[in-house]
């Protein structure tokens, strides 16, 4: 009966180490796969005569640095990701915002020179209607005091005439450089339109 126990005893044995030796030699054959599994880092000296115990695990701590390591960097990469993708979208409306702005200023600057070029024009004309007048009126003093009191009325109703339609003008000068003025605190740029503007009124003695 002990014959027997021992026999089977001796069977499992043979058995355990003939599977243990077979999966001993793939874990060989495949060191750098089974280096870091907690099981065989202890035995890493018979897998690996060049290497130890110690530094199998201190190559495994390394490693496990390097991957947790990666992960923070994945993590930090999306944030910026997101923060990036954030500050596009952001761009987006200050770009409209800024065309919106370049549009009023190229209106402006455009209306203005249009105006201002009006402006001259009709001073010109009234220039030279007032010479004409007074040509006439030179004319008129050998005439007698009749024709002088009634060159003496035109040139009045003329020169009424004149000053309302300058009031009209400076009060649509004085408007443009309102109107420059504030737009100039969120456009720097139109401060230049806002300088000519002042420069003409003081230059026409407004």
């Amino acid at each position: 009966m002990m014959i027997v126990i021992i026999a089977t005893l001796a069977s499992f044995l043979a058995i355990g180490i003939a599977v243990g030796m077979t999966s001993w030699d793939t874990i060989k054959a495949n060191w750098s796969q089974y280096r870091c599994d907690p099981r065989y880092m202890a035995f890493a000296s018979y897998a690996d005569p060049k290497s130890t115990a110690s530094d199998n695990f201190a190559f495994c701590m390394n490693q496990a640095a390097g991957n947790v390591w990666g992960i923070i960097v994945d993590q930090f990469n999306t944030y910026f990701g997101v923060v990036g993708d954030s500050i596009t979208e952001m761009v987006g409306p200050l770009n409209a915002f800024r065309d919106v702005m370049s549009n009023i200023r190229k209106f402006l600057l455009d209306y203005t020179k249009q105006v201002l070029s009006k402006i001259l024009n009709s001073m010109s004309s009234f220039s030279f209607i007032l010479v004409k007048i007074r040509d006439i009126l030179q004319r008129f003093v050998g005439e007698g005091y009749i024709a002088a009191y009634l060159a003496q009325t035109v040139v009045n109703f003329v020169w009424s005439f004149v000053t309302l339609c300058i009031n009209i003008i400076k009060g649509f000068v004085y408007a443009l450089l309102a109107i420059s003025i504030i737009l100039a605190l969120f456009q720097p740029a139109l401060l230049v339109v806002a300088i000519v503007l002042a420069s003409l009124i003081g230059a026409a003695g407004f």
